[in-house]
């Protein structure tokens, strides 16, 4: 199943369509009952703020993944500010697939072609008590990076940070 990304700045539909499926997102993240996250529609009035930051923040590329040329899931990939500039250059700051596209390899698919296309030093964060996602970023890291990468905890989090190189050219 190809998977392929398309920036969500550009298309009103996109947008919508990333307005529609962030409930389920926010449900999702909620399940875990860690605190980290607001149970769905605990903060209704804010949720269109959190979405309009993503389009308007010059330092946020909010993506679409397609599989098969279908909308399949988000991403925001997000450059920390230059100062405080912590320990990355990018960093996976949402990423969703929905239900049904799952365990097909959108998932790693449109995470490899993230960190292929912003080459360099990455972050990517998840509540400790979110076992699924921690399983998935342990093993879609781990086989980008030939797993050299660093794994910490803090704060009920787990941070995982590697570099990612560009592609290499061809050889002529």
């Amino acid at each position: 199943m190809p998977v392929t990304l398309r920036d969500a700045r550009d298309s009103q539909a996109d947008r919508a369509w990333i307005r529609a499926v962030y409930r389920d997102y926010l449900s999702e993240l909620s399940a875990s009952k860690s605190g980290l996250f607001p149970a769905l529609g605990e903060w209704p009035a804010r949720e269109d703020e959190f979405l309009a930051g993503w389009f308007n923040d010059p330092s946020a590329r909010p993506f679409v993944i397609l599989a098969d040329g279908q909308r399949a899931g988000f991403a925001l990939v997000a450059r920390p500010p230059e100062f405080p500039r912590r320990t990355a250059d990018y960093r996976m700051a949402e990423f969703f697939v929905v239900g049904e596209a799952r365990r097909r390899g959108v998932g790693a698919g449109a995470a490899t072609l993230l960190f292929t296309r912003f080459a360099g030093q990455w972050e990517v964060v998840e509540d400790e008590y979110n076992r699924p996602a921690l399983a998935f970023w342990r093993r879609v890291i781990g086989r980008h990076c030939d797993g050299r990468y660093v794994e910490t905890r803090e704060a009920g989090e787990v941070s995982h940070r590697f570099t990612t190189t560009p592609p290499r050219a061809p050889a002529d």
